[in-house]
């Protein structure tokens, strides 16, 4: 159990009162006694080693904090107000007359309210990094009204009859379609316009979107469909554009209409007869059909669906320019990821789905009997909503637990689970996406203004959030009709199992938390209700990798053979948390065995997990197949939020077992994709973040995500960076060094308070200076990147490294006096990473950092850059010598170099540089013959069979196991450095005799490669290398 101590107790007593006392479970004994040391408040509070506060170290000038800085800028622009709409409606209370929602996901769409709960952690962090009082100001203001907004809803049970205030779903009838039935949008129809679920436009690039229309009336500008944000940033089809000729007109647009890509129709559409209406999009090609046949091109269309930053409103019959409502007839909505063909586009004259299967990401026959849900005919279940004249004037509901808050009604969170069983979609009045996700959101966010700020309120409505919590997974939803019980541990592992809707992002986190803080037990057990025990929970204590499955082995009654990445691995950051107050070691055997399965069998270079792959679902939000990167480096994979997840699981680990490859992990996250995710511009007009962070070679990043989770996400990681810079042991004797960093550590319990000033990553030294007295140890990380000499001096006086190896910590322990300096010198290397799956397909690194090649890449297979270096190695096997060399710096500091191809130089850049321009990560080597400098073998550099790819689940086209492998020069220079040349041919000579051995050599070809190798003594000296100058 863990430690109870006199803090909690008069911390319940606050706010439970003194009456509440008795049902509190006051634990006698703790998971680590650590010899008496007290647990503190927060994640990390029972572990080893524990993190400071936030307000204890400064972030000083450099990359982090100019990131850092934009996002605090963001977030002081904001109108804070904007939030509160919502939960106002919900509350009953009023809002200001010129303040909208915040728009994206928060529209008052089914995931409205998440966002509120990240802009609370990431004011409370920007507060904690220098006082600023304008964010405490805006932060309690936020905890004030949401408050009064909780009481407000919870003040409706006294005067309640909830059989009356039940809102009665809208009858809403179908008609004749073209093919079956159809829907009728206004007219005398009770139907406005449909709501497609976010997935069912936001992951799309080259697409079609096919319906028939009948039109009622002579509407100009109405919309069959309206995807996008608002005026700005939209993309429409009308059938009849308010021009000349009334011809219908597609629009794709992030600049208002005077940036529109249009593709204009060539005629009028007829009034009262069913017309077949399709427009295609094939790269830069975007083409109109009317019935079958062209009627407009547009060769110059650059953008995208993806360009439309995820959006909030999507729409079939409705405007974003609040034109008239479509007044029509729809049927056999279509949504395809590629564009049809011509012939497959007039197939679909005569039948629903012509030649095709019908749309591969939403398909909506309208054949239901009625109600206001569209269903969706494809696999992936997007069920769209009908907004009706009911809809759209609810009356106030009446809660069914006490402690309610949320931005939409406690009816969305309690569908979730039995007996009605909501699934994901677009129906407001019947399905549900991730309530709670978004109660978690809005909890971590109260908890955060709690630990940051010290605002005592937050932690209130926090408490009675658990409480309805513990309410609502136990009893559950007892005012409906069909309500049978209680609900049991199988009914939970029915809902969390399910896509989307059943997503609880990390709520296992915060109530252990909030049972540390009030020593009321039914957390603990509200926090156990979220275990995933059906499908992944045992998986992960017995270490079965199970993220991905072939169809006839899926576990469970309604997961999928993927699992989505960000759905899951916050789940094990909730489990740490429950490990660190019960000490159930299943839930830290879960916690480490899932982070084994993601690091490193599907982790980018960039630090980044998911994406699709050949013969997988058309979703790269979810975990790709174990061992597969190669191909799995999806355009529109790796997203955001999944590693501000792992960044948090990662850590957490760290806190218990201490191992130095966790902040190896941490540190590639750090300073690729979180500071990749923000936009390089002064902008406040949105966040400007990522959503995904493309991988295919040749693509660019998009930045916004207003109202997005990535968009709230980001909003936390970049006002937290100094979080895991300096972590300390649990009785104050050591100091772990984890991250090199500009920054200050102020450790008021010990007197001491450590400057460090550095410029990495944009510079390979960092200086420590000590103020304070006394005994400590210094733990400095020694990264594995290291390759060359990690020196250390105190004082000026060189330091043993012996015991300094790469992915371990090197202590400096002393009695310190004020004045006390620590220099360390860790020289960057430039080097390659190898896909797990495929040798060729390769990443260049500088440090921890991701280095991209800059432009679109040509060559042979048009597909990824194509470069040849191993003749450009010396014995140090530094690729930075000659291979890719260092040509400059940017106006930050950011090192520039240049590699060539046999067509051209190309810029090689810091991954955390964030623009626009395309860029490759990765890139395919082409080595075809033995090289030792310019000495060439004539000998073939050939692979070695390592049965690559070994995928546990098929990849449509690669078989597996593969005969591919490393080659010979791979295997070689994997050795580097050599100390001498004698080295050098030891290493080749073993090498090739290995390639021998296993037939791939004969004995004359050994013989030549190790007498050319002997030869190359002055080719591979570094001494023979020009010296560059440092930039």
């Amino acid at each position: 159990m863990a430690s109870f101590s006199l803090r909690r107790l008069f911390r319940a007593l606050a706010i439970l009162g003194a009456a509440a006392v008795v049902d509190l479970v006051i634990p006698s004994t703790t998971i680590n006694s650590l010899g008496g040391v007290a647990a503190d408040p927060g994640p990390g509070g029972t572990a080893p080693v524990r993190p400071f506060r936030l307000d204890q170290v400064q972030l000083n000038d450099g990359l982090l904090q100019e990131k850092r800085d934009r996002i605090k800028s963001f977030l002081m622009d904001y109108d804070e107000r904007r939030f509160l709409v919502l939960f106002n409606n919900q509350a009953g209370r009023p809002n200001p007359e010129d303040v909208v929602v915040p728009g994206g996901w928060e529209d008052g769409g089914l995931l409205s309210g998440h966002w509120t709960g990240h802009f609370m952690t990431a004011l409370s962090q920007a507060y904690a990094d220098q006082g600023e009082e304008a964010f405490k100001s805006k932060l309690d203001w936020m905890v004030t009204e949401l408050a009064a907004c909780q009481d407000a809803i919870t003040d409706r049970m006294d005067n309640k009859n909830p059989s009356k205030e039940k809102r009665q779903d809208s009858q809403i009838s179908r008609v004749s379609g073209k093919f079956g039935s159809a829907l009728q949008l206004n007219g005398n129809s009770k139907a406005h316009y449909v709501t497609l679920p976010q997935e069912t436009i936001n992951q799309l690039q080259d697409f079609t979107i096919a319906a028939w229309v009948n039109l009622s009336s002579t509407q100009s500008w109405s919309r069959l469909f309206d995807f996008g944000q608002d005026t700005n940033i939209n993309m429409f089809l009308t059938p009849r554009a308010g021009t000349s000729n009334n011809a219908p007109r597609f629009a794709i647009t992030v600049g208002s209409s005077a940036q529109e890509q249009q593709i204009n129709g060539n005629a009028s559409l007829p009034i009262g007869q069913w017309v077949h209406v399709a427009v295609t999009l094939s790269g830069s090609t975007g083409t109109l059909y009317v019935n079958g046949k062209a009627s407009g091109t547009n060769t110059a269309m650059t953008l995208n669906p993806t360009n439309l930053d995820n959006p909030g409103n999507r729409w079939i019959g409705r405007s974003q320019y609040g034109d008239a409502l479509l007044d029509a007839t729809i049927d056999e909505f279509h949504v395809f990821s590629r564009a049809l063909s011509a012939a497959e586009i007039q197939s679909m004259q005569t039948s629903a789905t012509g030649s095709t299967d019908g749309g591969n990401i939403a398909y909506y026959k309208c054949d239901e009997e009625g109600g206001t849900s569209l269903e969706d005919a494809s696999p992936n279940n997007r069920t769209a909503g009908i907004v009706s004249e009911e809809s759209s004037n609810a009356t106030q509901w009446i809660p069914t637990h006490p402690g309610y808050l949320g931005a939409l009604p406690e009816d969305t969170v309690l569908r979730l689970g039995p007996p009605r069983w909501a699934v994901y979609g677009g129906d407001a009045n019947k399905n549900t996406w991730a309530p709670w996700y978004t109660q978690h959101k809005i909890i971590r966010g109260l908890l955060d203004a709690y630990y940051n700020t010290n605002n005592s309120q937050a932690l209130d409505v926090a408490v009675k959030m658990a409480d309805w919590a513990y309410l609502a997974l136990t009893v559950g939803d007892k005012n409906n009709p069909a309500y049978t019980g209680n609900l049991t541990r199988d009914d939970l592992n029915y809902m969390w199992d399910l896509y989307i809707a059943g997503e609880f992002g990390g709520a296992n986190e915060v109530f252990p938390e909030i049972y540390d803080l009030t020593g009321d037990a039914r957390h603990l057990e509200t926090a156990k209700a979220f275990d995933n025990r059906e499908s992944l929970f045992g998986a992960a204590v017995e270490d079965r990798d199970i993220l991905v499955v072939t169809p006839q082995n899926i576990p469970g009654r309604r997961r999928q053979a993927r699992l989505h990445a960000n759905t899951h691995v916050p789940q094990f950051i909730g489990y740490m948390r429950i490990y660190e107050q019960t000490g159930e070691q299943e839930y830290f055997d879960a916690a480490k065995n899932f982070y084994g399965w993601v690091v490193p069998h599907r982790e980018f270079a960039s630090g980044g997990a998911g994406g699709n792959y050949p013969g997988s679902n058309d979703n790269p939000e979810l975990f790709q197949n174990r061992g597969n990167i190669a191909n799995a480096i999806s355009s529109r994979g790796a997203e955001t939020c999944t590693t501000y997840n792992l960044l948090k699981l990662t850590r957490n680990l760290f806190l218990h077992e201490h191992n130095a490859t966790y902040m190896d992990h941490y540190e590639r996250g750090l300073f690729n994709m979180i500071p990749g995710s923000r936009a390089d511009t002064a902008s406040v007009s949105d966040p400007q973040l990522t959503y995904f962070q493309p991988l295919t070679p040749g693509s660019n990043r998009d930045y916004g995500n207003t109202g997005t989770c990535c968009g709230g996400t980001g909003l936390e990681s970049h006002t937290k960076y100094q979080e895991t810079v300096y972590l300390r042991s649990a009785d104050n004797s050591a100091l772990w060094v984890n991250l090199y960093v500009p920054s200050t550590l102020s450790w008021a319990d010990t007197g001491f308070t450590v400057t460090q000033e550095t410029t990495f990553p944009r510079g390979d030294t960092a200086k420590f200076t000590v103020d304070g007295q006394g005994p400590l140890d210094i733990k400095l990380r020694v990264p594995a990147w290291t390759r060359k000499d990690f020196q250390v001096t105190v004082n000026g006086e060189a330091q043993s490294t012996d015991d300094a190896l790469p992915g371990t910590y090197l202590t400096v322990g002393r009695t310190w006096q004020s004045g006390d300096t620590i220099e360390v010198q860790m020289p960057f290397s430039m080097r390659v990473e190898r896909a797990l799956d495929r040798p060729d397909t390769q990443a260049i690194m500088w440090g921890p950092v991701l280095m991209q090649v800059v432009g679109t890449p040509s060559g042979t297979n048009s597909t990824y850059w194509e470069l040849s270096l191993y003749r450009h190695l010396k014995r140090d096997g530094d690729y930075s010598r000659a291979a890719i060399t260092r040509t400059g710096s940017t106006p930050s500091g950011d090192p520039l170099f240049t590699t060539s191809t046999t067509r051209s130089n190309l810029t090689v850049r810091p991954y955390y540089i964030s623009d626009t321009q395309a860029v490759s990560s990765y890139f395919r080597r082409v080595e075809p013959a033995v090289m030792f400098g310019s000495i060439d073998t004539g000998v073939p550099n050939r692979k070695r069979n390592d049965g690559l790819p070994k995928y546990d689940v098929p990849v449509t086209g690669i078989p597996s196991p593969g005969t591919d492998g490393p080659t010979f020069l791979d295997l070689v220079w994997d050795q580097a450095p050599f100390a001498t040349h004698d080295a050098f041919v030891d290493a080749v000579t073993s090498t090739v005799d290995a390639f021998v051995a296993a037939g791939v050599y004969s004995s004359e070809q050994r013989d030549t490669i190790v007498a050319k190798a002997g030869e190359a003594e002055q080719e591979l000296d570094p001494e023979n290398t020009p010296k560059r100058k440092r930039m």
